[in-house]
């Protein structure tokens, strides 16, 4: 495979979960915050964040401003809550050196905001802060193209090659759900699609015109 961009699910495809583990939602710590900020009881708090936006075009992180809660903060109490139950497996860290290495750019998409993505990266022990991460090149998240249906949208994939301008020959969608990531991203014309499944017994199997492999390490040795 000739790869110039790869294109990457997080959730499930970055990540790993503890089993039985449970976080408390976004909008639940960020009321939180703003409960202590304000002084507030948690219904006035969620009025305040919902008055800043609509949370189906908008990701919480960009009312932060509004709210006067530093992102730092957000970012903060995000991570500590994310650490109870999820992990970055090893082949993730592996692959993001190899995509570094060999010039590769990544991209997330996904439903999670950049903001997120980089809690979770760094809840899992990977270098990321509440402003950047040094493996992405950018990031799509499901609200970056302002449709309430974000990444499940049918224009999704397609207003990522639009936006991006990247050459569909040599780009790669990796992701855990063939439905979700996989399969409307190579009918956007992407050629080549990836679906892990870490209990997978087969290193690699090639079906559907996409790949199933059970490691990113796996990955690696298919691509030029």
């Amino acid at each position: 495979m000739k790869i110039e961009t790869v294109l990457m699910d997080v959730d499930g495809t970055m990540t790993g979960c503890y089993p039985g583990k449970q976080t408390h939602s976004p909008m639940h710590l960020l009321e939180e915050l703003v409960m202590k900020r304000y002084g507030t009881a948690r219904a006035q708090a969620s009025a305040r964040i919902l008055a800043c936006g609509d949370c189906n075009t908008h990701c919480l992180s960009e009312f932060l401003g509004q709210l006067q809660i530093p992102a730092e903060a957000y970012f903060r109490v995000l991570c500590d809550d994310l650490k109870n139950c999820l992990f970055i497996p090893e082949d993730t860290k592996t692959f993001f050196r190899f995509l570094r290495n060999k010039g590769i750019r990544l991209f997330t998409a996904t439903t999670n905001s950049e903001f997120m993505t980089r809690a979770k990266l760094s809840a899992g022990g990977v270098e990321a802060d509440a402003e950047k991460c040094e493996w992405f090149a950018g990031y799509y998240s499901g609200c970056f193209f302002g449709d309430p249906e974000g990444k499940f949208s049918p224009d999704f994939y397609p207003a990522i090659m639009r936006h991006g301008k990247f050459d569909p020959e040599t780009t790669m969608m990796v992701g855990d759900e063939p439905r979700r990531d996989m399969e409307p991203a190579m009918r956007a014309g992407i050629r080549y699609g990836v679906n892990i499944d870490r209990q997978q017994t087969e290193a690699v199997l090639q079906k559907d015109c996409g790949y199933f492999i059970n490691s990113l390490t796996v990955l690696q040795s298919l691509i030029n």
